[in-house]
């Protein structure tokens, strides 16, 4: 008896970059589903930022400290990561199994906003940036170290 071919998607991501690839099947050629590109995000912060950050003063001691606030660099790589997430929460139809990889920052914070019937369809999760490999490196990639998809 044939199965129904199950659609995989491989979703890589790091902060300023995510493609998406779906597959029907082990051996099966898979195709470029989407890609995002997000270049404030792969701006240096000193390029986004306007100036240092403020100094403050210690009550009692006088002692100067540097007052930390988020960079624009994280805002922008968070809100991208967000982004793309939502679109894997929202298209939950669409496919059948998912893979990550991601960095492990990136993917630390893709899953905070996962749902939970998203990450029951996880058949590996990569905490790696595969991002700038080649589509068929990356295919190669994941027959080896996937048992099956």
């Amino acid at each position: 008896m044939l199965m129904p071919k199950r659609r995989t998607w491989f979703f890589i991501a790091d902060g300023a970059k995510a493609r998406l690839f779906e597959s029907s099947g082990f051996r099966e050629p898979w195709r470029l589903k989407n890609e995002w590109r997000e270049e404030t995000a792969r701006l240096p912060a000193r390029d986004l930022e306007s100036e240092r950050p403020g100094r403050g003063h210690a009550i009692g001691s006088g002692g100067r400290y540097a007052i930390e606030k988020n960079s624009k660099h994280d805002a922008a790589e968070s809100e991208f990561i967000r982004s793309k997430t939502e679109i894997i929460n929202s298209s939950l139809e669409e496919y059948d199994q998912l893979v990550l990889a991601a960095s492990p920052g990136v993917l630390g914070e893709m899953r905070k906003c996962l749902s939970v019937e998203v990450t029951a369809k996880f058949i590996g999760v990569f905490d790696k940036d595969l991002t700038n490999m080649p589509d068929q490196q990356l295919h190669a990639y994941f027959e080896k170290h996937l048992e099956r998809w």
